[in-house]
Order: C-alpha cells, then structure tokens, then sequence
C-alpha cells in the first residue's frame, strides 16, 4: 500500500512539474506581449508623428490597402490588448507561484512516506543556497515589471489626458482611461496576492 500511495505521489509529482513548465512558457510569452505593446506606447509617446507613419504603412503594406488610420484608434486597440495580455499574465504568473508552494507539499509527503529524501530539486534542495541571479529574476518578475508597465502606460495615458483641456472628453479617451485605471487596480491586487505572506496553518 505505501509504495503504491509513493507511485500515486511521484505520477502526480512530475503531472505538476509539466504544468508548471507549460505555464511558465506562457507566462514569459505574455510577458512578451505586454513590452510590445508597452514598447509601441513609448514610441507613440516620444514620437507621435513617425509612429502614426509607422503604423500606416505596415497596416497599408500588410494588408495592401490605403488607409490613414486616426492613431488614436490604433492606440484604442494596443490599450485593449494590453489589458488582456496583462491581465491573462497575472492570472498565470500567481497560478505559478501558487503550484509551487503546492509542489513543496507533494515533496514533504512523499519524503515523508519514502521515509527518506527521494525527492528535493524543487523545494528543499532548489531553496539551498538561492542564487543570487535567481533573486534578481523574481525580483523582475515581481516588482519591477509590474511597476515599468505601470510607469510607461501613465506616461502614456498623462500624455493623452493633456489633450482634454483642448479638444475635451472623447469616447477614445474615455476608453483608454478606464483601460488604465483597471490596470493599476489589477497592478496593485496583483503585487499583494504575490506577496502576500502565507498563513501559518
């Protein structure tokens, strides 16, 4: 019975690594997402003309059509996108964290019925002697990431609100505002569930 409770472990042991794994990869694909559109807020913001131009003639020559879109709407679409990106790459990256803690206890159980250490490379061995270069990626992935998406879609969304005392409130404004304000809540909910201290059970 104890070596076939230790299988049903270890089965279900390497099920959550390959979920982890998999989850991981979409966590840094989304992470990509989100530079790119940051990364088109930037040079929107610093470049408004040569960016308007830019989008122009990619949207023209990929399509092969003769278009001169209002940027504004364009950058409707990025803010949009950027919602949903960042959005769906909380939802993974806690999810992440969360499997992990989960990973430790599937370790301590199986240990515990091995009656010997079978198995540490993801809780007590892969905590020994944490590398510093391992600190400094958690630290990117959990606090300044978050904070340089903050800080580039605010100059973003500053730069377009100083337009409202000249042409006044539009529905593209509006939008990108809310937009924006749905990310520094998802921002803020997103640092405090990450960082949150277990409770001692």
């Amino acid at each position: 019975m104890s070596n076939d409770i230790i299988s049903t472990l270890y089965d279900h042991y390497k099920d959550t690594c390959s979920i982890i794994a998999e989850a991981i990869k979409r966590r840094d694909r989304l992470m990509l997402f989100v530079i790119l559109a940051l990364g088109f807020f930037a040079f929107d913001t610093v470049l408004p003309d040569a960016s308007n131009i830019a989008v122009n003639e990619r949207l023209n020559f990929k399509f092969g059509l003769n278009l001169n879109l209002n940027l504004a709407v364009v950058a409707n679409v990025v803010w949009f996108l950027l919602l949903v990106f960042t959005l769906r790459y909380f939802q993974v990256a806690v999810f992440v964290e969360r499997q992990y803690g989960y990973l430790h206890g599937i370790e301590e159980k199986l240990n515990k019925k091995a009656e010997t250490e079978l198995i540490t490379r993801e809780g007590k061995s892969y905590l020994n002697k944490y590398p510093l270069f391992s600190n400094w990626m958690w630290l990117l992935y959990t606090i300044i990431f978050p904070l340089f998406l903050l800080i580039v879609s605010g100059i973003k969304i500053w730069n377009e609100l100083k337009y409202v005392y000249i042409d006044g409130w539009t529905g593209s404004l509006l939008l990108d505002s809310v937009v924006f304000v749905i990310l520094v809540i998802s921002v803020g909910l997103y640092l405090t569930t990450i960082h949150k201290k277990p409770k001692d059970k």
